[in-house]
C-alpha cells in the first residue's frame, strides 16, 4: 500500500500541485474487515482531468478497484452568483473554520459539487473553495453568462434604496445599470442612495490615472485588517493588492505566496532605490511568504496589516519595532508590467 500512495502523491504534486486551485482528495483502501489480499480501492474526487487519467492508469496498472470521481459533476447547476452583499468562503464545508475569501455580490461562481447546504466552487481568480447556499443563487450556464454580460457596473461603498428598503454593497460588487437604474443580483431594482455605481470601464480609466498607493488609500484607507477579507468593511493584504490591480484590469491570484511569482523581479534595495509607486514587496515568516504591501514611494508603503489595525500607510524605514521586523523579512520585490 505505501508504493500506491506514493504514487497517488507522485500524480497530485504533477497535477494538483495547489490545493487552493484544484481538488484532489483520493485515498488507497480496503474493505473494512476484509482480508490482506482483499482488493485495494482508490477512493475520492479530483477537478484535473490529467489526474483522473492518471489515477486510472495507475489503478489499471495495479488492478485497483476505481472509485475515483471528477468534479465538477452533474448532480448541480453548473452556475452561481452571489445575492448577498458578500459571501465568506471556507476551506470546508462548515463555518467554524476561518474564511479563506469572500465573494462579492453579482460574481459569477463555477459549481464543482454540492453537500447538503454547502457549495464547494471556483471564484473568478481560480480559488476554490465552499460557500454556503444562503448566500447564493444557482442556475444553467447560460443564466450566469447573461448577468455577467449586463452586469458591467461596480459599486464604490453604494446603499441602493429598493422596494422593501435598503441594500447596501461594498465596493467592488456587480450590479447591472441602466438609465441610473440599479439591477441587483435579485432581480431587484433600485435607485443609488449613497456611494457610488460606475461603469467598470470608466472606473478602470480613472485607475489607470491614479498611482495604486493612492487608489488603495482611496477605497479601502481605515479598513480593518480582516483574514480573507477584500472589501472596506474587512480586507486582508493581498485582498487590496488583487482590489487595486483589479480595478485596472490586471487579475492576480488571490493570496500573497501566489502573488509572488507574477511580473518581473526588482532588486532589493536597502533605501527603496529603484522601486516604482506600485510595485509589490513581500514580507516572509518561517521561509513563507506571508505579506505583501505596496510601495508608494519616498520610503513608504501602503498595505493592510494586523499590527497597524487595517489599511493605511507606514515609512518602511522608520524605527517602530514593527517597521525594523518588517525590513528584516523582505524576500523580494515585483513589478507587474
Amino acid at each position: 500500500m505505501d508504493k500506491i500512495e506514493r504514487a497517488v502523491d507522485d500524480i497530485r504534486r504533477k497535477w494538483v500541485p495547489d490545493g487552493r486551485l484544484g481538488v484532489f482528495e483520493i485515498s488507497v483502501t480496503r474493505d473494512v474487515g476484509a482480508q490482506h489480499a482483499a482488493p485495494l480501492h482508490l477512493v475520492g474526487l479530483t477537478s484535473s482531468h490529467d489526474a483522473r487519467d492518471a489515477l486510472r492508469r495507475l489503478a489499471n496498472d495495479a488492478e485497483l478497484v476505481d472509485k475515483v470521481e471528477l468534479i465538477p459533476n452533474q448532480a448541480a447547476d453548473p452556475a452561481a452568483i452571489v445575492t448577498a452583499a458578500l459571501a465568506p468562503l471556507h476551506p470546508e464545508p462548515r463555518t467554524s473554520v476561518a474564511r479563506v475569501s469572500e465573494a462579492l455580490h453579482g460574481e459569477v461562481l463555477d459549481v464543482l459539487e454540492q453537500r447538503e447546504e454547502w457549495l464547494r466552487i471556483r471564484a473568478p481568480d481560480g480559488y476554490i473553495a465552499w460557500v454556503n447556499v444562503g448566500y447564493i443563487a444557482t442556475g444553467p450556464a447560460d443564466w450566469a453568462e447573461d448577468w455577467k454580460e449586463r452586469a458591467t457596473a461596480r459599486s464604490l461603498s453604494a446603499d441602493i434604496v429598493i422596494t422593501d428598503g435598503r441594500r447596501r454593497l461594498p465596493t467592488g460588487a456587480r450590479v447591472a445599470l441602466r438609465r441610473g437604474v440599479v439591477e441587483l443580483a435579485t432581480g431587484q431594482r433600485g435607485a443609488v442612495a449613497a456611494g457610488n455605481v460606475r461603469r467598470e470601464q470608466e472606473l478602470r480609466v480613472e485607475a489607470r490615472h491614479l498611482a495604486l498607493p493612492e487608489l488603495a488609500q482611496k477605497w479601502y484607507s481605515g479598513a480593518p485588517y480582516l483574514w480573507g477579507g477584500r472589501t472596506e468593511w474587512g480586507i486582508d493584504c493581498s485582498g487590496l493588492v488583487q482590489a487595486v490591480y483589479g480595478a485596472r484590469g490586471i487579475a492576480t491570484p488571490r493570496d500573497s505566496d501566489q502573488q509572488f511569482g507574477l511580473g518581473k523581479e526588482v532588486p532589493i534595495s536597502p533605501t527603496g532605490i529603484g522601486y516604482e509607486s506600485g510595485d509589490l514587496l513581500f514580507f516572509a515568516e518561517r521561509g513563507r511568504v506571508s505579506h505583501v504591501a505596496l510601495w508608494a514611494g519616498a520610503g513608504r508603503i501602503v498595505h493592510s496589516a494586523l499590527s497597524r489595525g487595517g489599511v493605511g500607510g507606514d515609512h518602511l524605514y522608520g524605527d517602530e519595532p514593527r517597521m525594523r521586523r518588517l525590513r528584516e523579512n523582505l524576500v523580494g520585490v515585483r513589478r507587474i508590467l
